[in-house]
């Protein structure tokens, strides 16, 4: 009997094991609409973010290894479907993304979250929080989230579910 205890111990704490490791929640899944920044009545189209294939270190450039996790997004815009990776920013003793912007202690804060798709960019903040943008005026966002668009510039998005 006196054996089966230590045997007992032993299972019972590795069945806690995977709690402590647990994957971190995906905040960025969901449905989403997108506004101009200076028209928040009028769409201009949908987003859906799902949760991708974590990808393999050697599937990436050595800078990127930091981060493999990796996340689907889809737009839908006048009847065309358009979707491509994206990545989390990255944030480490050899990269801070958040740099270039000005958010790196609002970042280190857990105040924003950003995804690289490569030719725009996604943030999450708290609701009602003014983002201020190195070199561009501050930017008021009711939901939270926003995004940068190449050729298109600075958007609001809802998350709808």
């Amino acid at each position: 009997m006196k054996a089966l205890f230590p045997i007992a111990l032993v299972f019972a704490c590795s069945s806690l094991l995977p709690a402590q490791t647990a994957p971190e929640k995906d905040i960025w899944s969901g449905q989403y609409e997108v506004f101009a920044d200076t028209d928040a009545t009028k769409s201009l189209g949908n987003l859906s973010i799902s949760k991708s294939k974590t990808l393999k270190a050697e599937d990436v450039p050595s800078r990127l290894e930091a981060d493999l996790e990796r996340w689907t997004v889809s737009s839908a815009q006048d009847g065309k479907t358009d979707s491509t990776d994206a990545r989390r920013f990255l944030y480490n003793e050899e990269d801070d993304e958040y740099k270039e912007f000005g958010w790196t202690e609002k970042h280190k804060a857990g105040q924003i979250k950003c995804l690289d798709g490569g030719h725009f960019f996604i943030c999450q903040t708290d609701a009602n929080t003014t983002v201020e943008m190195k070199g561009e005026k501050p930017l008021f966002t009711k939901t939270g989230f926003f995004g940068v668009w190449l050729h298109y510039g600075l958007v609001t998005i809802k998350k709808v579910k």
